[in-house]
């Protein structure tokens, strides 16, 4: 075989393998813990009042889990993830109040990313979000109700890569909520919430 060929195969099959680790960077599957900045309104309500608390903020921990794959230039995923968010909301209402607490907030979502960088990657990802919420009544005959609601969720963000296998990212998300009835109708819960999260990714 000549030298030029020879060096025209030896170049061929760099870029392939050089190809194939950059990829292999955005795929398969991957664990992410790391922190949140929350911000969220439980919007309760009732006939004749609305909340009085407002947004609230809280930090929290999160984890999550997904897989990506590659299709042409872009990678597709799952993931799903939770994380502690912790927010209060009452309402007072003729001789009577309410109050409501979020204990937990988690997504699925599917995700699309697309190298910007040998080392980084946008995405953007929707889905459905679930919250788990306690509320109670507050009067002569206090009671609790618990239950969870669910909404749609959709983010953005981005992940670097720090070394192979251990990667950052930082990510948006926005959750609206459906209305849910508590207390026998009588309380309306229909939150927002809206997350950054910076997390530290093992990809496998």
């Amino acid at each position: 075989m000549k030298t030029g060929a020879i060096s025209a195969l030896a170049v061929a099959l760099s870029l392939g393998l050089l190809t194939t680790a950059e990829a292999e960077e955005w795929t398969g599957p991957y664990l992410t813990f790391g922190v949140v900045a929350a911000s969220a309104d439980l919007n309760s309500s009732t006939e004749t009042a609305s909340s009085t608390g407002g947004d609230s903020s809280d930090t929290t921990a999160y984890a999550a889990v997904g897989y990506d794959w590659a299709v042409g230039g872009l990678t597709f995923g799952i993931l799903a993830d939770i994380d502690g968010l912790g927010a209060t909301d009452d309402v007072l209402t003729e001789g009577k109040g309410f109050s409501s607490e979020a204990d937990w907030f988690a997504t699925l979502r599917g995700r699309v990313g697309m190298p910007v960088t040998d080392q980084m990657q946008l995405y953007a990802s929707a889905g459905v979000a679930f919250m788990g919420v306690s509320t109670q009544s507050v009067g002569l005959f206090s009671t609790t109700d618990r239950g969870s609601v669910k909404g749609t969720v959709v983010g953005i963000g981005m992940e670097q890569i720090l070394s192979p296998g251990r990667h950052l990212s930082v990510e948006y998300l926005h959750a609206d909520f459906d209305r849910e009835f508590f207390h026998s109708g009588e309380l309306v819960l229909e939150p927002v919430v809206n997350e950054l999260r910076v997390g530290y990714t093992f990809r496998f």
